[in-house]
């Protein structure tokens, strides 16, 4: 087998002698020519090997015969055509030594387990550390990285940083914030923040002041973290709880009739730039205009098998636009006010809505609305109890 993968590699041919074979194969052998598969009989022949050939030329002219190829096998036969594109070969080689030396670097950075943290401040930490498209493997130590970024996001329970052909993988998982154990060494009472009538009680720490059905108004002590036991000793706690109270809220807004809009003149500008790891260069000559402009861009990130390469296509359209005003329709104004509410209920968290009543006016080309709603919610807010220090 090995023969043979040889033979093939360095071509061979199967050739005719038409003369004196005898002779020829005689001139051969002193010569040291390696012939194989030889044929006696009428038509003798063998085979040899490519780069022999010529010396099978002197041989069959110092016999007077002549020698006719019949077959021709292996590589260099089949590769005879490259050797008039010499430039398709210089390309190929060209080809291999960038994959091979791209193949030494890093073309992404991929994460998993992001939560609070976001990605622009993981892409920020992981270029002060060197870890970006771009970076050679072999200068990247994944123990070494994943220590610094631990200590740059202190939130995070675990992560690991594993580097896969040309790809970094991230992956993480954020604990629960601590609590802060300073506040809770200072004593404090809890106190109501909003007016409204008790539904039910939960204290942690701390003597509730308060009954369930009891009506209290906002900035009214629910639970006093001054607690009195059975000795008639007094201490300071720093008390907490839950009291679920039955409150009003309203919430308000008002909104202009009329307003400015942007409205597109027709005029266009076209801004295209590729981008290579990090690199942005721009393929227009055309720069960003002033201001009175809107810009959407769309960029295109290459991948392959899923992973993403370090190129990416940026194209930027902008359009001149102009203020104008424009007309509220009463209903269109209503739907903004209401926006404005749902935006303002959202910011309470443990808001619960019962009930809701809208009171909608219109006064000087200004729309009113308030909302009333009966809520649910936890009003207790904890407050620091202020000690005077001893002189």
């Amino acid at each position: 087998m090995l023969v043979q993968l040889t033979r093939w590699f360095w071509g061979s041919a199967r050739f005719r002698v038409e003369g004196s074979a005898e002779r020829f194969f005689n001139h051969c052998a002193r010569r040291g020519i390696t012939l194989w598969g030889m044929q006696a009989g009428e038509s003798p022949g063998a085979w040899v090997r490519a780069g022999q050939y010529p010396e099978l030329l002197a041989c069959a002219h110092s016999a007077r015969c002549r020698l006719r190829v019949e077959e021709k096998r292996g590589l260099p036969f089949r590769t005879w055509w490259l050797r008039r594109r010499k430039g398709l070969v210089f390309g190929a080689f060209l080809g291999v030594l960038i994959l091979s030396v791209l193949s030494q670097q890093i073309w992404c950075v991929q994460a998993e387990g992001l939560e609070t943290i976001t990605r622009r401040e993981l892409d920020a930490a992981c270029r002060e550390i060197g870890l970006v498209p771009g970076a050679w493997k072999s200068k990247v130590d994944p123990l070494q990285a994943e220590r610094q970024l631990m200590l740059r996001f202190p939130n995070v329970s675990w992560l690991t940083v594993n580097t896969q052909g040309c790809a970094a993988y991230i992956k993480l998982a954020e604990g629960v914030e601590k609590p802060d154990m300073e506040t809770w060494k200072k004593p404090g009472n809890v106190k109501a923040d909003v007016s409204g009538q008790i539904l039910r009680i939960e204290v942690f720490a701390g003597e509730a002041q308060v009954n369930e059905g009891d009506a209290v108004t906002a900035g009214q002590l629910l639970i006093s973290g001054v607690v009195e036991d059975t000795f008639g000793n007094v201490t300071l706690r720093h008390a907490s709880g839950r009291i679920f109270a039955s409150t009003v809220r309203e919430f308000t807004a008002e909104v202009p009739m009329t307003e400015t809009v942007q409205v597109a003149t027709g005029q266009t500008l076209t801004r295209r730039c590729a981008e290579l790891f990090g690199l942005r260069l721009p393929l227009t000559l055309s720069s960003e205009p002033g201001e009175g402009w809107e810009k959407q861009a769309v960029r295109t990130v290459l991948s392959a098998n899923g992973i993403e390469l370090p190129v990416a296509w940026l194209e930027e359209t902008w359009t001149e636009t102009i203020g104008e005003e424009r007309l509220l329709s009463p209903e269109e104004a209503l739907a903004v006010a209401r926006a404005q509410a749902e935006e303002q209920k959202s910011r309470l968290k443990s808001l619960v809505i019962l009930s809701e009543k809208e009171t909608v006016t219109e006064e000087n080309g200004v729309l009113y609305y308030t909302l009333r709603a009966e809520c649910e919610e936890d009003i207790a807010v904890e407050t620091e109890i202020l000690v005077n220090s001893p002189n």
